[in-house]
């Protein structure tokens, strides 16, 4: 059922991707897909954030990660380790290929529960809760919001328009 799903869409002249969830096959969570076609050169500190609200300057207000828990900021989602619910690690569009394509699933989370939260894609390279900084075991001290979309419900079948061949 296509409202059991949610997507963002980052389109910015730095930043090209979008973010679909739905619910796992298995029913234990989510799978998140995430396709970028255009990042900045580099790894990206990528999670989902708690808020939903686009006010302000550099999405500032979509507060902290999103965590199901009390837990400190740490590997992306394969890691059996502690961390946020959000916590998805780093992302990179390697210099000779033209798209990024990571599947990530979040067990015990559903779509429900992201409708309305949002996708940050960070400036620098999420240090997994590892460094030694005073904000690594909170934002993985990945830097600056450069890119962010908040999760809106799906209800239909997109439609396109295609584009008509000049003669």
């Amino acid at each position: 059922m296509r409202g059991d799903q949610a997507v963002a869409v980052l389109n910015t002249d730095k930043i090209q991707g979008e973010v679909l969830v739905k619910n796992c096959k298995n029913g234990t969570g989510v799978d998140v897909i995430a396709i970028f076609t255009k990042l900045p050169k580099g790894k990206h500190g990528f999670h989902i954030h708690k808020g939903g609200d686009l006010r302000g300057e550099g999405c500032q207000g979509l507060c902290e990660h999103y965590d199901k828990g009390n837990n400190s900021h740490g590997d992306g989602p394969h890691s059996k380790k502690e961390r946020h619910t959000g916590d998805l690690g780093n992302i990179e569009l390697k210099r000779n290929k033209k798209t990024l394509r990571r599947k990530y699933c979040l067990r015990d989370t559903s779509v429900k529960e992201l409708w309305g939260r949002s996708i940050i894609v960070h400036q620098d390279e999420d240090d997994l809760g590892k460094g030694h900084f005073a904000d690594s075991k909170i934002t993985g001290h990945s830097g600056s919001r450069i890119g962010c979309a908040i999760f809106g419900r799906t209800f239909c079948k997109p439609t396109y328009t295609k584009k008509k061949n000049k003669k």
